[in-house]
């Protein structure tokens, strides 16, 4: 009976270690760079929902859901665009992937299709 107490924590702490363990599919989405400024640039893949296209500024608002690169929930949020020629053909209610940056100090949306 002691054998049994001592064996289920520590069956039960591997099996959560081992379910916490980063599966290929999110490692590939997830990347993390050094910017010029020191600061650590991290970038994630998302899907979501184009609730807003503002192209004079820029910025498009998506309703996305959780990127865990950026420790970021799910949530509805404006981004600026870098390439702002990807706006041209966004319509509110489109279904996109975006690839999102984030450099320490702003998200900047680097790839949207």
């Amino acid at each position: 009976m002691k054998k049994l107490l001592v064996l289920v924590p520590i069956a039960a702490f591997a099996a959560f270690a081992w379910w916490m363990l980063p599966t290929p599919e999110r490692e590939h989405t997830a990347q993390v760079t050094a910017s010029g400024k020191g600061l650590v640039q991290r970038t994630d893949t998302g899907r979501g929902v184009v609730q807003h296209v503002d192209k004079a500024r820029g910025m498009v608002t998506i309703k996305h859901g959780a990127l865990p690169a950026l420790q970021m929930m799910s949530m509805t949020m404006s981004f600026p665009v870098r390439d702002q020629s990807q706006l041209v053909n966004l319509q509110p209610m489109q279904e996109v992937e975006f690839q999102l940056s984030y450099d320490g100090e702003e998200y900047v949306i680097i790839e949207i299709k």
